[in-house]
């Protein structure tokens, strides 16, 4: 780190979601979830980063775009994890 910068917060808050715990819901690669959040322009890590947190509607916004577009036939499966995400059973 240079001088003059702080780190950045790795706290786990609880209205959202790490990389790693969408990648494990949906089943996809790194590199699929990468494109797929690019393209919903969605910040993210710029490498890595498996602790970094999205939030609800950063997630919201990557299902919708995994269940249209070109991302339909990969990104189908993931939406449906993202969903049961977001509303678990009761």
């Amino acid at each position: 780190m240079r001088p003059g910068q702080t780190p950045r917060d790795t706290t786990h808050d609880a209205s959202g979601f790490t990389k790693q715990e969408l990648l494990d819901a949906s089943g996809l690669s790194s590199k699929t979830f990468d494109l797929i959040r690019k393209a919903s322009r969605i910040r993210g890590p710029s490498h890595g980063g498996l602790n970094w947190v999205f939030s609800r509607q950063d997630v919201e916004s990557l299902i919708h775009r995994a269940a249209s577009g070109r991302f339909s036939e990969r990104g189908g499966t993931a939406a449906q994890g993202w969903r049961r995400l977001l509303d678990p059973p009761v």
